[in-house]
């Protein structure tokens, strides 16, 4: 017979597994791959719900028992929330500097001309979605989603679900993110940045020398048969780049985990 003792206990490691499919749930809605709109949200909750009940007998032991208090319910499933948005968020740092890299290139190659004169204009980045797509492709070759299951489990020993706190080092973590991904796609981009550059400087040598000619409708065709070749001739590099920096998104994710812990940044 099950007496009062085993409900309560039951009731509590029932609130730990809530509290940790939250936590994956949050990673699921913001890290690559998992949060593309392409995935249906049945798939992610199921697949929420298998990590959260292998994470959850794995720390059957090791939880503190939660009481159930319904207000305090509430902050510990938004801290635990914001705990998943914060790993998957440190993982498409990459991702988000491929992209920018990919909108650099067509600005200054002349696809996205159409911005000059509608600001509102949303037309998608080609070059940038050819290296989200590389990016995605690598992310799984080295198995960067092995990487994110592995850094949700191991945030569960790093943040305790009763402990959380945004530090300092938690705010200058995210800022150095932010500003990482310009980073990443200058460096991801120079190539065909420096090319292009080159190219306005010959066509503005050119303007000087011949000025009978129409430099700017000159300049439309010529700059685009340049990036393209550049493009073309660069692949490779670019694409080194861009698993050189996913090869750190590991030791990327564990930072952002310990800066959540007050007890050990």
């Amino acid at each position: 017979m099950i007496n009062s003792g085993d409900i309560y206990l039951l009731s509590g490691k029932f609130i730990i597994a809530l509290l940790i499919f939250v936590r994956v749930s949050g990673m699921m809605a913001a890290a690559p791959f998992f949060s593309n709109s392409g995935i249906p949200m049945q798939i992610r909750l199921l697949l929420s719900l298998i990590l959260a009940i292998i994470i959850t007998s794995t720390f059957w032991k090791n939880q503190p028992v939660i009481d159930f208090d319904i207000w305090n319910l509430l902050l510990l499933v938004l801290k635990e929330f914001l705990v998943g948005l914060a790993i998957g968020f440190s993982a498409n740092l990459v991702f988000w500097g491929a992209s920018f890299a990919g909108g650099l290139i067509d600005f200054d190659m002349g696809f996205q001309a159409a911005t000059l004169f509608n600001a509102e204009d949303t037309a998608p980045s080609l070059t940038g979605e050819f290296f989200g797509l590389a990016a995605l492709m690598l992310f799984f070759i080295i198995n960067g989603h092995h990487y994110l299951i592995q850094s949700i489990y191991a945030s569960i020993k790093a943040v305790p679900l009763t402990k959380m706190q945004f530090t300092d080092s938690t705010l200058k973590e995210f800022a150095r993110i932010a500003t990482s991904v310009m980073i990443v796609g200058i460096k991801i981009s120079s190539p065909v940045i420096i090319a292009l550059f080159l190219t306005n400087l010959a066509l503005t040598l050119l303007a000087r020398i011949a000025p009978q000619t129409n430099i700017f409708a000159l300049s439309f065709q010529v700059k685009v048969v340049v990036g393209m070749l550049t493009l073309v001739a660069s692949t490779p590099l670019m694409i080194w780049i861009i698993k050189f920096f996913l090869d750190s998104m590991e030791s990327e994710l564990m930072r952002m985990i310990m800066t959540l812990n007050p007890g050990r940044v």
